[in-house]
């Protein structure tokens, strides 16, 4: 067993099932970490834990880009989830790296689509993931395309109506939103994320919010029209200038 890295709340080791050698993740979160929610499924009510529950909750819908919850352990000190693992794979950052800190437009665009359309998936299903980033998406190998797959959902929440008083997150990827007024909303974030996950890709230095707004992190011009159009129509200052899911899943650049 090795450490993978940590998540928002605990450490991801990775592991095997010793019963059928199926592959795992496995998460220690300690116990002063751990908050509970109530989720009714099938007309039962749970008290389950956070980052539990919105697990299960994007499970109750077809959502094949989230990896699936297997195990859960609340122990005295600490609480173990044992979760799918990819394998091989590789987090995002790692895969980055591996391709001299840059990718290609298309390879970016085929992982790109994936998480948007995981992105409409979750929020379907009630689920706010709050911290879309290079170190929060695997990326499987073996297949013919990069397959990519959403991790760590500790700093997650329910969507809700209106906006958010509390940035759970990393903070140099928050909306500028959270900067001028600290609220934001659920859907304008996400799409916000996905616009600094792209531009992560496709640029050696990593986005960073308030440098983007002063102008010290610009796209760069050997990008194509419509992908440059894309990562303007999430990064927008404005949320509400800010393309929505709807526009993002139909734009020229995924298709």
């Amino acid at each position: 067993m090795y450490n993978l890295g940590s998540g928002g709340h605990g450490s991801v080791f990775a592991g095997v099932r010793n019963q059928d050698d199926f592959p795992v993740a496995i998460k220690h979160i300690p116990r002063e970490d751990v908050h509970y929610k109530q989720v009714v499924q099938n007309g039962v009510e749970y008290n389950l834990i956070d980052e539990v529950a919105l697990m299960v909750k994007v499970a109750q819908g077809p959502c094949p880009a989230v990896v699936r919850m297997l195990d859960c352990y609340e122990l005295p000190e600490e609480v173990i989830l044992v979760m799918e693992r990819p394998y091989p794979a590789m987090d995002l950052l790692k895969y980055k790296n591996a391709k001299e800190g840059v990718l290609e437009e298309e390879e970016a665009r085929v992982i790109l689509k994936q998480m948007v359309e995981a992105s409409i998936q979750m929020h379907n299903r009630g689920v706010f993931h709050r911290d879309l980033k290079l170190e929060n998406i695997l990326v499987e190998m073996g297949h013919r395309v990069p397959k990519a797959w959403v991790i760590d959902f500790g700093c997650g929440c329910l969507v809700k109506e209106g906006t958010y008083d509390y940035y759970a997150g990393t903070f140099s990827l928050a909306p500028p939103e959270w900067y001028s007024s600290k609220a934001y909303s659920a859907e304008p974030t996400t799409v916000y994320h996905l616009g600094t996950l792209l531009y992560d890709l496709l640029h050696q230095k990593s986005f960073n919010t308030l440098s983007y707004l002063r102008r010290k992190r610009r796209v760069k011009i050997g990008l194509s029209k419509e992908c440059r159009d894309f990562l303007q129509c999430c990064l927008a200052p404005d949320p509400v200038k800010r393309a929505s899911f709807l526009k993002l899943q139909s734009h020229p650049w995924l298709h």
